[in-house]
């Protein structure tokens, strides 16, 4: 047994990734919950996540966004599922259903997009957020909001107020301008402003993460990972994932700008982590086994490094051996609750009646 195995490195999981998933012998909860939801009784993944999907549209067009490649991967183009709750009564009337009704689960409350800096909403979100149990509340974003004044104070300030736990922060290169070519927007923060951030963030207990994803000709290489995490250590920023470009499910996707940029830029992280396995400036915490993702986490310099394989087309494949078990629950721009990305698929509640309390 070698050094890193002594550590509880296991080599098969690194090769098998989320196809080792089992939910009793390698998820993180080892189990579900059974829990009725508005009359339906539903076993839920004890740590599923809540995510709050902003209806704010991005202001970047990432050629390996995320939000463009789940409804891809189902064969929707994101505007065709895109419809939004113009009501914000009725819009924070379900929100509150919904996290009362998952209220026993206590589950992560996650705030996603499109992009939530931006959205008029994000305020209340949080507020009514922070009300409800969670093992532990984040926010994804790419920043470009975040020093924007609503209500009389930034962005970051109501998030930091709200307890917002993690804060993760997209970023594709350390470089302002590469950034903003591989983004494609010009919104992003600048270094300072970044630092800014940073600092409020963590005078308030909220840690920052940057994501970045690997990508060629960009971020692609172990000496480039390297710099960025100086980079994010330069900032103050203690925490990184590295993503691999996702893959989807071939036997539905329809084919769009980020699902051919993901197939030509990808840059296989299997490598990588081999590479790194060797270096002794790593050093190895744990590996993580989702439904459809496969995550390693390592310690650099005082930085916490994360990276992660997903698979949406594992995750259609995992579903339907486990049917019936929620795995992750999204609160829809349409104030619909469902167990998928997709607002037409596992619609859950709640009842119009509830919406309109």
């Amino acid at each position: 047994m070698n050094e890193r195995e002594a550590a509880g490195f296991v080599p098969e999981l690194r090769r098998r990734k989320s196809e080792a998933f089992d939910l009793e012998a390698t998820s993180t909860a080892g189990e579900a919950i059974e829990l009725e939801l508005w009359g339906q009784p539903r076993s839920i993944y004890a740590n599923a996540n809540f995510s709050v999907y902003s209806a704010q549209v991005c202001n970047a067009r990432c050629r390996f966004c995320v939000e463009e490649l789940r409804p891809a991967s189902r064969g929707r183009a994101l505007e065709r599922q895109r419809s939004v709750e113009p009501d914000d009564e009725r819009y924070f009337a379900a929100l509150a259903a919904s996290l009362e009704a998952l209220r026993p689960l206590g589950p992560t409350i996650s705030i996603t997009g499109g992009e939530p800096s931006k959205d008029p909403r994000l305020p209340r979100i949080l507020a009514l957020a922070q009300r409800y149990p969670s093992k532990r509340r984040s926010l994804t974003t790419n920043a470009s909001g975040l020093l924007d004044v609503r209500e009389g104070r930034r962005i970051i300030d109501h998030i930091v107020d709200a307890g917002v736990e993690h804060l993760n922060i997209s970023r594709a290169h350390p470089d302002h301008e590469h950034n903003a070519r591989l983004m494609v927007f010009r919104e992003g923060l600048e270094l300072e402003q970044l630092r800014e951030v940073v600092a409020t963030a963590a005078r308030g207990g909220c840690r920052v993460r940057l994501s970045c994803v690997l990508v060629e000709r960009a971020v692609d290489s172990l000496d480039k990972i390297r710099a960025y995490l100086d980079f994010a250590g330069s900032i103050g920023v203690d925490n990184v994932i590295f993503r691999q470009l996702m893959h989807v499910d071939r036997s539905s996707v329809a084919e769009n700008f980020v699902v051919a940029f993901s197939d030509r830029r990808r840059t296989q992280l299997e490598p990588l982590l081999d590479q790194i396995s060797e270096d002794p400036e790593f050093e190895f915490q744990r590996q993580i086994v989702g439904y459809y993702y496969y995550v390693e986490v390592w310690r650099r310099r005082g930085i916490d490094v994360v990276f992660e394989e997903a698979d949406l087309g594992q995750l259609e494949r995992t579903k339907q051996t486990m049917p019936g078990l929620i795995h992750e629950l999204i609160f829809h721009p349409n104030a619909r609750l469902a167990s998928t990305w997709q607002p037409w698929d596992g619609v859950l509640g709640p009842p119009p009646s509830e919406a309109l309390a």
